[in-house]
């Protein structure tokens, strides 16, 4: 339940947040510029980045300074719509902090499963740092999967993390430890959706959660099949599947894990419900797999952010169009930065 009626103002806020987000028009200018300082300096013109970018130095300027700078606008701009409501320990809200803290731990954890152990440092969030339920300090200093054990001591994760610990002495297995964090992510999520969204409303809230999942199941197992087939058998992979569904029943995505190679699943893939509304697969490798099924979430967190009046549904759909939004940026500083032309900028981006 809401926790007072002055959470209803953080729908028309949320909204005028997300209308001034980028147009096509924009990322048609943007896919035009000819340096990554081009682009930089046209997003420090545009309202919607007024404060969050008007720090970027023109000079030396790198991907990861500009990453950070978008990770950070999502964060403070969700943040300003929490004060609104959603401030008790356990609210709906608290899902993207916890998302923020899965980012980070699964950020260190990859870095051990490569034998990286101080790397985390360099690209540890300063703005978060304050914000975290565990030391993001403490973290970095970790060198070994065990000693990350009592940075989370205490939290909700501590039960996560203990479940997929690698014998003593070997690197953690980074795959088993992503599906650990985001089912328990997503897991967590829905319930609460369950428990403090009321009536028709939770099928909205619940899809854009539940959309995610499924599009993070089927890319894993189109990756899997293109990329993995040998080292990830059927059964490895039914491991690694989110415990939530949408579209597809579980009994179809464990037929999917089960399909001999790409071609199989692709049939299979293509023939299901799931083509039509995530777009159709196919073998092209040179091009990412997940572009018509995260344009499909697109789609439909512009719908609920457009008719729906409820904060949580309205918060869940401004998120996930600003993540998308992100993307978005990120791919259009990689294209501009490798020189390719507009068009073919544009194919890599989702709205």
């Amino acid at each position: 339940m809401l926790e007072n009626q002055s959470a209803l103002a953080v729908v028309p806020k949320a909204k005028a947040i997300a209308a001034r987000r980028l147009t096509k028009e924009d990322y048609a200018e943007l896919e035009r510029k000819r340096s990554v300082l081009e682009v930089t300096a046209a997003l420090q013109s545009h309202p919607y980045f007024a404060d969050s970018l008007k720090g970027l130095s023109s000079m030396n300027l790198h991907r990861a300074q500009i990453e950070e700078a978008l990770r950070k606008d999502i964060f403070y701009k969700y943040e300003s719509l929490m004060h609104y409501t959603f401030d008790k320990k356990g609210s709906f809200g608290t899902y993207f902090l916890m998302r923020c803290e899965i980012t980070e731990l699964l950020a260190k954890i990859r870095l051990l499963s490569m034998g990286f152990r101080h790397h985390y440092i360099v690209q540890l969030p300063g703005f978060l740092a304050s914000k975290t339920s565990f030391s993001l300090l403490k973290l970095a200093k970790a060198e070994t999967i065990e000693e990350c054990v009592p940075v989370v001591a205490g939290t909700p994760y501590a039960k996560v993390l203990a479940a997929v610990m690698p014998p003593k002495g070997k690197l953690p297995d980074y795959l088993l430890c992503e599906h650990a964090f985001w089912n328990y992510y997503y897991v967590t999520v829905v319930r609460q959706i369950e428990r403090s969204v009321p009536g028709r409303i939770k099928a909205d809230t619940k899809r854009l959660f539940l959309q995610q999942a499924e599009i993070y199941n089927l890319d894993l197992l189109y990756r899997a099949k293109a990329f993995y087939n040998e080292q990830l058998p059927p059964a490895k992979l039914r491991e690694l599947l989110l415990n939530v569904t949408y579209i597809l029943p579980q009994k179809k995505l464990y037929e999917l894990a089960g399909a001999r190679d790409l071609k199989e699943f692709l049939r299979l893939y293509n023939d299901s419900r799931a083509r039509k509304v995530y777009g159709e697969r196919t073998d092209e490798l040179d091009k990412p797999s997940d572009i018509e099924a995260d344009r499909a979430l697109y789609h439909s967190a512009e719908r609920l952010l457009h008719f729906s009046c409820t904060p949580q549904t309205v918060l869940a759909a401004t998120l996930c169009l600003a993540d998308i939004q992100r993307s978005n940026i990120i791919n259009i500083i990689e294209g501009v930065r490798y020189g390719l032309p507009a068009a073919q900028i544009n194919t890599f981006l989702k709205y």
